[in-house]
């Protein structure tokens, strides 16, 4: 076998980002083999130049593995389907949109190498920010607060199903990740909403095992800003801002300490993450290893989602994660 054999399935915003930004130039170790949707000449307009199929049971062509780029409510029934036919998955996040299904996800991937495309842990500024904590850099955390906050354009509105689904479910395993690698495990949070006509927003309050306290802040219908500070992390002796770049490499960390700012990483954009997230699946396959996001972490992640919406349903009563 000449490299790990992938059908991308889903050729929607994000399978066409990822189809042009890692596919379109794959190194030998790994190669896309046919790309599966629905809409069956969009399959085709991925300019892959591989079969295009209308779903995963009609490919008849030898494969390894199956990257998963479809929404939400689809993502637990076609990795399930994966891992059963003996495939190894990548899946977009998040993992599933209910805790059962998470839970099977996770059980499942004892049998193959399921990882999950969250971009966070990939991103340099990210893991600068995490390990400077971990040093002291700031000294004792004292808070953390992130924000996620643009307007859904065209090519993200789709059918509505993004709408739909909600900003919290659509978005929160994003910043839940990051709000885990920069302050621990969630031991619970409470969340209150503003669904006003110009786009829903809202506030998720999280309680860190630690003690620790921390918001997120998610809103549709706000200008975007290049780059945006989307996380800080407020320590005692200074403090850190995660700085993100959708249209530039100018995506880092800095560190501020009253008086000076240092750079802890060199720029980015968040795109490159998804050839890392790639890449860091392949390598987990060829070697048996683990990915960096495992079923079992994205599952946590979606654990405090859930938990999230619960607490909008209870009026922003505080949800405690088991």
């Amino acid at each position: 076998m000449t490299g790990v054999r992938i059908v991308l399935v889903g050729a929607g915003a994000i399978g066409a980002i990822v189809a042009r930004a890692v596919y379109a130039a794959a190194p030998p170790d790994y190669r896309v083999v046919a790309v599966v949707d629905r809409q069956i000449e969009r399959a085709r307009a991925l300019g892959l130049d591989v079969p295009a199929f209308a779903a995963l049971s009609d490919v008849d062509v030898e494969y390894d593995a199956v990257d998963i780029r479809v929404p939400h409510r689809a993502h637990s029934a076609v990795a399930l389907a994966a891992l059963r036919d003996g495939r190894h998955v990548l899946v977009e996040k998040p993992l599933a949109t209910s805790v059962a299904d998470a839970a099977e996800l996770v059980r499942m991937a004892a049998g193959g190498v399921v990882a999950v495309a969250e971009n966070y842990p990939h991103l340099n500024a990210v893991r600068a920010a995490r390990d400077a904590i971990s040093s002291g850099a700031i000294g004792a955390v004292r808070a953390i607060r992130t924000t996620r906050a643009f307007t859904l354009d065209e090519l993200w509105l789709g059918d509505g199903w993004r709408v739909a689904d909600g900003i919290l479910l659509d978005q929160g395993t994003h910043h839940t990740s990051l709000l885990r690698q920069l302050g621990g495990p969630i031991a619970a949070v409470s969340a209150h909403a503003d669904p006003g006509p110009g786009g829903e927003t809202v506030l998720l309050t999280v309680h860190f095992a630690s003690g620790l306290i921390g918001q997120s802040l998610y809103s549709w219908g706000t200008p975007a800003l290049e780059p945006d500070v989307e996380a800080t992390v407020f320590g005692a002796g200074g403090r850190i801002d995660v700085q993100v770049a959708y249209e530039s490499a100018l995506g880092q960390a800095r560190l501020f300490d009253g008086s000076t700012s240092t750079a802890l990483s060199t720029g980015e954009n968040y795109y490159d993450s998804h050839r890392s997230i790639v890449e860091d699946w392949v390598t987990a396959i060829v070697s048996g290893g683990q990915p960096v996001v495992s079923a079992a972490d994205a599952s946590t992640d979606l654990a405090v989602v859930l938990a999230g919406i619960q607490s909008l349903r209870d009026d922003g009563r505080t949800v405690e994660l088991t």
